[in-house]
């Protein structure tokens, strides 16, 4: 069986999402350190930045085994923005927002994850988000994800 974090690394990898694992503090300047040598950044890019996980231990009935494990975590699903874009509708100009272009795509990619969780053997006891808008140093846009998936061993 694979862990949460090889699993949630391999969906991403397989549709194109730059995947990274740590804890915030790192996670929150790991593009900036990266792209120090490079011109620019990709705005095109789509990053999955996964905190740390709380792996709970499932012991069956008789105690002489592990039955499964519950992983709880969060994490961002976002790209990059441009800091002076409006969010929504506040000049006028809804199809250029934050929304229209950064976060709401990411909702179809977040449900397509869980999607492809739930087409495993694992169980989305959690799976919500919420908007987030110039997050992180590097200025993003998209989805701060939490959830709650167990597996049986």
């Amino acid at each position: 069986m694979k862990d949460i974090v090889r699993v949630l690394q391999d969906i991403a990898e397989t549709k194109g999402i730059v995947y990274h694992y740590g804890r915030q503090s790192v996670l929150n300047v790991f593009e900036l350190l990266e792209n120090t040598e490079q011109e620019g950044l990709d705005i095109s890019k789509t990053y999955l930045l996964h905190e740390f996980t709380n792996r709970k231990t499932e012991i069956n009935q008789m105690g002489t085994g592990i039955k499964g494990y519950t992983y709880e975590g969060k994490f961002f699903l976002v790209k990059h923005a441009d800091f002076d874009q409006v969010y929504f509708n506040e000049r006028g100009n809804e199809s250029e927002s934050k929304y229209t272009t950064n976060i709401e795509p990411l909702l179809t990619v977040f449900a397509s994850i869980g999607n492809n969780l739930l087409c495993s053997d694992y169980s989305l006891l959690q799976w919500d988000n919420i908007d987030c808008s110039d997050a992180l140093v590097q200025n993003m846009d998209g989805l701060l994800c939490s959830y709650r998936i167990k597996v049986n061993a």
